[in-house]
């Protein structure tokens, strides 16, 4: 499949432009914005300038509203939008830092803001730009607004995504804790699943396009394995070798990244992630760099094979697109979600007391029963207690598929079930 993959670049470097001609998928300059001049239009490029005398959360200490802190925002920035009109979208503050909701609503408001007066200039925004495994999951809920207008705006979400000693490391079954399996998720990497199904695809916002504008292998990420020495990629060579039998740490490297790219891959809202970093101006960074490596060189050849899709925002109009599984026409669903631990006999139960009457629909999956743009959606829960979880049942309904009616009876027998089913 096409490349999602792209760079993050400092300054010009050794094998840059071979692989901006390959076709990746992003470029994000960081101070050498002459060199957007070079790229082809099909290839997203975003701007970042360090904003040296304040961040996010000096604004907001000073007493700033969010209106007055994404005006001096962006009137500061003003003069480097103006001198390289090769750019055009835009990132905010990086990686700023965020404890409670209220904080977050702050920081949702001066991106709406600093959107609109971007749109004004003819400019677009990449907003959030959160740090890896930041901000709280449960704090995203408040950042909703921001993502709603980012759509009017043709904005993009920005979030880095780290992890060490590997770049699957707390995805998936490589947890701390064996025993623990997050699935095709992660906390560090592949982090933005967990933001994007738990807040952004139940409240209609899946469709908002994602860049990861930073990521790779970062030592301050943590948690860390035991015996993890941490360190880039260029600091991890001894560690590979002797832990995972791998000599190589530049081949190593660039197969974790491509790991990394066959997950984006699966995601279409994902736009692509820009490998840190591409030229450097010495330590620390130097030790993130890939320009001049073998990482590099194989990183060429990987996109030459398969470049990226040129970049194209989604929802131009800022309307959301058709959903799949949009009913043909509406009509009213009451689905009986089963227990995990129910057999066949449990099913027949639900056809002896009710398939004659009702036609209820009969299940075991959660996300099942709740999901589906009705505007009648019935769940009667057999035996809710069942499910494992430190969540209950009907907060979960509650939590990811809102507007549900819930019900949840138990029964001690199939045949029990039967009886207050006909009952019903």
């Amino acid at each position: 499949m096409p490349t999602k993959l792209g760079a993050h670049v400092l300054r010009s470097a050794a094998d840059l432009g071979a692989y901006i001609q390959a076709g990746p998928a992003v470029i994000k300059l960081v101070g050498d914005w002459g060199l957007a001049h070079d790229i082809s239009e099909g290839v997203l490029v975003i701007g970042r300038r360090h904003q040296a005398s304040y961040d996010a959360q000096l604004q907001r200490a000073s007493g700033k509203t969010p209106i007055e802190a994404a005006q001096q925002f962006v009137q500061d920035q003003l003069a480097t939008y103006q001198s390289n009109p090769y750019i055009t979208y835009w990132e905010g503050h990086n990686e700023p830092v965020w404890n409670t909701a209220e904080e977050m609503g702050w920081y949702a408001q001066f991106e709406i803001e600093r959107m609109r007066l971007m749109a004004e200039r003819g400019l677009k925004c990449v907003i959030g730009n959160y740090a890896t495994g930041s901000p709280d999951l449960a704090l995203w809920a408040a950042f909703l607004p921001a993502l709603q207008a980012a759509r009017q705006y043709q904005a993009i979400l920005g979030l880095h995504e780290y992890s060490c000693p590997w770049m699957w490391w707390m995805a998936g079954k490589h947890q701390l804790d064996p025993n623990e399996d997050e699935g095709d998720e992660g906390w560090t990497t592949l982090r933005y699943r967990k933001i994007y199904r738990q807040h952004l695809i139940p409240n209609g916002l899946g469709d908002v396009p994602l860049v990861i504008t930073e990521c790779g292998i970062d030592p301050l990420v943590q948690p860390q394995p035991s015996g993890s020495p941490g360190g880039a990629w260029k600091q991890l060579g001894s560690f590979w070798a002797e832990r995972d039998g791998e000599p190589d740490k530049a081949d190593y490297y660039f197969r974790q990244l491509v790991w990394y790219d066959r997950e984006l891959q699966k995601d279409a809202y994902v736009i692509g992630a820009t490998v840190f970093t591409w030229g450097s101006f010495g330590p620390p960074w130097s030790d993130f760099d890939v320009a001049g490596t073998d990482v590099a060189r194989k990183l060429i050849t990987y996109t030459q094979a398969d470049p990226a899709r040129p970049f194209q925002y989604t929802v131009a109009s800022g309307e959301a697109e058709e959903p799949r599984g949009h009913p043909r026409t509406q009509y009213e669903r009451t689905y009986v979600l089963l227990p995990p631990n129910a057999d066949a006999a449990w099913a027949r139960a639900v056809v002896a007391g009710a398939w004659d009457r009702k036609r209820y629909t009969i299940g075991g999956s959660a996300d099942d029963a709740g999901i589906g743009d009705l505007d009648v959606r019935r769940i009667i829960a057999v035996n809710p207690q069942e499910w494992a979880g430190s969540q209950s049942l009907g907060d979960f309904f509650q939590q990811y598929y809102a507007g549900v009616e819930y019900k949840p009876i138990t029964a001690a027998t199939p045949a029990e079930l039967a009886q207050k089913l006909a009952g019903e």
